[in-house]
């Protein structure tokens, strides 16, 4: 069945957009995708496929398990209709191969690069939140012009979508706090509650954790406590735990606070 005209509207605003985005960053895989499921949802197959074609060549170039698995799945759906594909399956399968035994992890192997950047996962993020009806077209498209605006740039904070969207005086963003905290099952906590610690202050580089929304604010243990604005990145959570040799528990903080705690700890450590 074909979508209602004023959605079908907006999923072409959504294309669209996506489009400008790959413009700027064209080897960006989550936006790939993204154009992707959005084509197949506005019924335009021979666009979808091209777009599917691209996924495949750049999650076979960045070596994405995930992402290579994601391809091989969708082609399998129509390869009874496009027997051609077969060829690209099993190249992808053959790549998957070689990206589960570099992702194994092995005695000596090198820390994960903890100037890695973000922009895809916030850019999942506010591709969920908009899914979820917490953003409407147009703060969906703010946000992503936002990140991919400031992520070009020397920004002193984390380019989050909490960051931008209180910037912007999001009116309903406690309601999308919690909304946030609901869905990925991590809960919300008053950062200023706790003291900034001096033995916390180089558990985790401070490039890391002032390029990304994850910082260390207590200690249990020999466990952290992680302050956290994207609670949906389990990645970003397991590279702060690799990072730190331990494990970490995320907790969802305000950005002005994650702001304000940031500032104290690069005071303190200058």
């Amino acid at each position: 069945m074909s979508e209602p005209i004023g959605a079908r509207e907006e999923l072409q605003q959504t294309a669209d957009m996506l489009e400008q985005i790959l413009e700027v960053m064209p080897d960006d895989l989550f936006t790939l995708r993204s154009l992707y499921e959005t084509l197949l949802k506005l019924e335009q197959p021979e666009e979808a496929l091209a777009c599917l074609k691209r996924l495949d060549d750049g999650a076979r170039a960045a070596q994405n398990s995930a992402l290579i698995a994601f391809v091989i799945n969708q082609y399998e759906s129509i390869v009874e209709h496009l027997p051609e594909l077969n060829k690209r399956i099993e190249r992808l399968q053959e790549s998957q191969m070689v990206a589960d035994l570099l992702n194994v992890p092995a005695s000596g192997s090198k820390k994960p690069d903890a100037r890695k950047g973000g922009v895809e996962s916030e850019m999942a993020l506010a591709w969920e939140l908009f899914q979820d009806e917490q953003l409407s077209q147009e703060e969906y498209s703010n946000v992503l012009h936002d990140i991919t605006e400031m992520s070009s740039q020397e920004v002193s904070v984390p380019v989050t979508v909490l960051h931008i969207l209180h910037d912007r005086n999001f009116s309903r963003f406690e309601r999308l706090m919690t909304h946030l905290c609901q869905k990925s099952g991590v809960p919300i906590i008053a950062l200023s509650q706790f003291d900034e610690r001096e033995e916390l202050r180089e558990t985790l580089p401070l490039d890391f954790i002032s390029r990304h929304g994850a910082l260390p604010f207590a200690k249990v243990g020999d466990e952290l406590l992680l302050a956290v604005l994207n609670p949906m990145d389990k990645d970003l959570i397991a590279t702060a735990g690799a990072l730190a040799g331990t494990r970490c528990h995320p907790y969802l903080v305000s950005p002005q606070e994650y702001d304000q705690r940031l500032a104290q700890i690069r005071k303190a450590l200058a």
